[in-house]
């Protein structure tokens, strides 16, 4: 028996597997009520029982900093720090360290319930991942001869944003006063709606109101408040331009996967919003990008079931 986690910087998902299949069920932690790596993993163990693990893998949402004698990720924007050496003392067993999309990416290629959004069929080739949540993750999936996938991570959400309509350009403006350096990540993602809101409101001479990033969703999805429709309206606009770029980049001619918690939840609007057409808009090369396949994965914890293929294929037993 194996434990998987997919850890965030709001929620932290722990789940027992066996040869990459996913058993039992998930439990599911508040990040933010530890202050120490290791007493999360306490909490977890406690809640889930006495186990005899062979292996443990930890999927953490952060870039992976590999020392001489050992493995530390550190979860972007908390206090929240993982060593591999630590984890092992503390769940009794060899445990491995994995940025989350890295791992989230080694599902792609069994994940069944997908929504596609424009493009033709899949063909062979290099796919391409991103998605927005507490973060903005993304990672390329490289077929090999074999036919197996070669994952590289990436750390591009923290990429430069670049603007593409006179709009985003005025928001880019009053972000860069507000933030001093404007990466994708600064507005695609939970925190990230939230400021892309604030600074719509300033762009229409409006008072934001303190709401969280469900309730900007919900707001702009209803066309109830104007000022949350164009800022979900923008916020997938931005999307679609951060997939292509990354389409682009890798030549992902085997399809894009949005994945994180947000977009799933919005499929609908996202659906008629503009991400397609803002995928696509790559000057001399958009007929080249229409023909590229957009998913949206829909799996049930799908952070878990990638750490639990990327637990059976970099890590046997």
């Amino acid at each position: 028996m194996d434990l998987v986690a997919d850890i965030g910087a709001t929620n932290a998902r722990f789940q027992y597997c066996d040869s990459g299949m996913l058993v039992d069920a998930p439990l599911v932690l508040k990040t933010t009520r530890f202050d120490a790596a290791s007493d999360l993993l306490c909490a977890a163990m406690a809640e889930l029982g006495p186990a005899d693990i062979d292996n443990a893998l930890l999927a953490i949402a952060g870039p992976v900093n590999d020392e001489q004698t050992s493995r530390e990720i550190q979860v972007t924007n908390t206090g929240l720090r993982f060593s591999d050496q630590h984890c092992a003392a503390v769940l009794g067993c060899p445990t491995y360290l994995a940025n989350d999309f890295y791992a989230l990416a080694h599902g792609v290629p069994y994940f069944s319930s997908l929504v596609q959004i424009g493009g033709d069929d899949v063909v062979k080739g290099t796919k391409a991942l991103l998605g927005p949540g507490s973060g903005l993750g993304m990672a390329t999936l490289v077929p090999d001869r074999d036919g197996h996938w070669q994952v590289l991570a990436s750390e591009g959400g923290h990429a430069d944003l670049a603007p593409g309509s006179h709009l985003e350009a005025e928001l880019w403006g009053l972000l860069m006063t507000d933030l001093g350096h404007v990466s994708w990540e600064s507005v695609l993602c939970g925190a990230g709606l939230q400021q892309l809101y604030t600074t719509m409101c300033t762009l229409w001479g409006a008072s934001p109101e303190a709401l969280s990033p469900q309730q900007i969703s919900a707001r702009g999805m209803t066309m109830a408040d104007p000022v949350c429709h164009q800022t979900l309206e923008t916020f997938c606009g931005l999307l679609g331009a951060a997939a292509g770029n990354l389409a682009l980049t890798v030549a992902a001619v085997g399809g894009v996967y949005i994945g994180g918690g947000i977009v799933p939840q919005m499929l609908e609007f996202v659906q008629s919003s503009p991400l397609r057409r803002r995928f696509e808009e790559r000057g001399a090369l958009s007929g080249y990008v229409e023909a590229i396949p957009l998913f949206v994965i829909t799996e049930d914890n799908p952070g878990l079931q990638g750490a639990a293929h990327c637990l059976n294929n970099i890590y046997p037993n």
